[in-house]
């Protein structure tokens, strides 16, 4: 049976699909059947993110009208043998989501929701950046899930950047953690080249760690200010500000 993880956020712009996409390419890395099945009904935000909207055949709508069985709307990626996506576009009954879970849930290891059927999950993963607004909400997120039944709750801080946190215009992933009380899976650097299709190094290896604490096998959670400190940290940051 698969375990099934809420991905989710009362803040737009924190970047769920981001990191539903970057933990789903860790797993499938890490050898486990992962697919991630994108909640965004207009866009597809994930098969873009994932690059493999062009590949799209049916979607849930499809399923919901009777078009195609739940395993036809799988997309399995070109590079990655334990990847696959699944989409929501046009979908207009959530019944036909939670479904299309229960039917597909054996085929695979894990099942990434991305806003994405919460009833059917049995836990959750909320997603914030540094930002005191997305920390509050973040918050407000953690309550209403406890309220909802869903125990099992982590946090993926997004958007860290050593710059600011050395400086102290920002709070530590862990700091945000022990402030809304949930456990943190993972601290995952600011990245300005994810929003046009690339993957650094550092990012991949932040999402590693995520995934990696997520199967249980590390309780390791990357250090965003490694590549800061010492001289050419310092020299960094300074070139930094003037950026």
């Amino acid at each position: 049976m698969a375990k099934k993880i809420f991905f989710t956020s009362f803040k737009g712009g924190t970047g769920v699909t981001t990191c539903c996409v970057g933990v789903g390419r860790a797993l499938a890395e890490l050898g486990e059947r992962t697919l991630i099945c994108d909640g965004d009904r207009r866009g597809a935000d994930a098969l873009i993110m994932g690059d493999v909207r062009d590949m799209l055949v049916y979607t849930l709508s499809d399923y919901e009208k009777g078009a195609c069985r739940a395993k036809q709307t799988i997309i399995s990626h070109p590079k990655f043998s334990n990847l696959h996506f699944m989409s929501s576009l046009g979908l207009k009954d959530e019944a036909y989501a939670k479904r299309a879970v229960e039917d597909l849930e054996g085929l695979f290891d894990y099942l990434l929701l991305d806003k994405f059927a919460p009833e059917t999950c049995d836990s959750a993963v909320i997603v914030t950046d540094p930002f005191p607004y997305s920390v509050k909400s973040a918050d407000v997120c953690r309550s209403a899930l406890w309220d909802s039944g869903v125990k099992d709750i982590k946090l993926i801080v997004n958007k860290l950047s050593a710059a600011l946190i050395l400086s102290g215009e920002s709070m530590t992933a862990k700091e945000i953690s022990n402030l809304i009380r949930v456990e943190l899976a993972a601290a995952i650097p600011e990245d300005l080249s994810l929003p046009v299709g690339r993957w650094r190094a550092n990012t991949l290896a932040a999402f590693k760690s995520a995934a990696e604490n997520l199967t249980g096998k590390s309780k390791d959670v990357h250090d965003v200010l490694k590549n800061y400190r010492g001289l050419i940290g310092y020299l960094k940051r300074k070139l930094r500000e003037h950026v």
